[in-house]
């Protein structure tokens, strides 16, 4: 069921929040939204699902005006970062709720309820805890808690709102492959909200980099890392120094350094963004102090300054970069070059 969002726009007390975003969804994908705060990720994902209503633009999904309906007509299910459920409800009641609550005419049978519920225990691998209460539980069990209560009612468009943010890094990583294999097992459109860039890149099948809110791109995390669109997008993806530069002819040119210039390069005055990952020692390059040195056995963290920016790579220990000292300069040079318009 695929979603369109076109010309979207939103502001609260004079602070735009989103502007003219066009964006769509397509049946069955997992979409990241990704970017700063304040960007206007939740914004959109809370228009989706009814709890905001925009100014400006359209929101069709599976052809239906989604903005003419309420979010109960909508079908949408809801995963918070705070899990939001009952405290005073078991596991079984919280998954069940969105059942109960139905009209009379659209309510399940008991039974009916019942299997629903031991079918998604059993999807999210917490079989035996129906019976439990929510301070029962460890912080990545009511997440999932959370999500199967928001898949009991057969969501036709699954939204979650940085649903990991308040666990450790260890459990969020365990739950990011659990939340992809439950994708992949129930095919529900899903739009996820992170500010984490290894999270959407690891989860998602595409994803949409917000700033200031509008989209600075959308495409799959392979793409987007290896052909930014903005130097925004580039910076936010890895981490990277912008240098002042120049083509002319053809040549790149970058304090002082010359080289040929990409063939489809912006002529005149450019932005070279350079990743950590992609410098290497160099006889001729550009020039950078070792700021720090830290070896983690098999490799070293390295932290470089590039007029005035800071920079951390890591290096095998027997990279020669690894093997220079605090304070030293040296010369380095990118081996992937992208360069974007000043």
């Amino acid at each position: 069921m695929p979603l369109t969002i076109k010309n979207l726009s939103k502001s609260f007390r004079g602070f735009t929040a989103l502007r003219n975003v066009d964006l769509e969804v397509g049946d069955g994908e997992f979409l990241a939204l990704l970017g700063p705060s304040g960007s206007g990720k939740t914004t959109l994902l809370r228009i989706m699902a009814g709890l905001e209503q925009p100014e400006a633009g359209s929101v069709i999904f599976d052809g239906e005006d989604f903005l003419a309906q309420s979010p109960r007509e909508r079908r949408v299910g809801l995963v918070f970062q705070h899990y939001a459920l009952f405290r005073h409800m078991t596991v079984a009641d919280n998954i069940a709720f969105g059942l109960n609550v139905r009209p009379g005419k659209d309510r399940p049978s008991k039974s009916a309820i019942r299997e629903r519920v031991a079918e998604l225990l059993r999807l999210v691998q917490l079989e035996d805890l129906g019976k439990r209460y929510p301070a029962q539980l460890s912080g990545g069990q009511r997440q999932r808690v959370a999500l199967a209560r928001a898949l009991a009612i057969q969501p036709r468009l699954l939204l979650l709102d940085e649903p990991f943010g308040a666990l450790d890094a260890k459990v969020r990583r365990e739950l990011r492959r659990w939340l992809r294999h439950i994708h992949d097992e129930t095919g529900v459109t899903t739009v996820f909200v992170t500010h984490d860039q290894e999270e959407a890149l690891d989860l998602a099948d595409r994803v949409a980099i917000l700033k200031d809110g509008h989209i600075e791109q959308v495409d799959t995390p392979l793409d987007l890392y290896q052909h930014p669109s903005s130097a925004f997008v580039h910076d936010f993806l890895g981490g990277a120094v912008h240098l002042p530069a120049k083509v002319q002819d053809g040549v790149l040119t970058v304090d002082g350094w010359t080289t040929d210039a990409p063939k489809d390069a912006p002529a005149g005055e450019v932005i070279l963004a350079v990743r950590g990952e992609d410098l290497i020692l160099s006889d001729k390059g550009i020039a950078a102090s070792i700021v720090t040195l830290s070896p983690r056995g098999p490799r070293t963290r390295i932290g470089i300054e590039i007029e005035g920016q800071a920079l951390d790579l890591e290096r095998p220990a027997h990279d020669p970069l690894s093997k220079l000292s605090v304070g030293q300069t040296v010369r380095v040079r990118p081996d992937l070059i992208h360069l974007f318009k000043s």
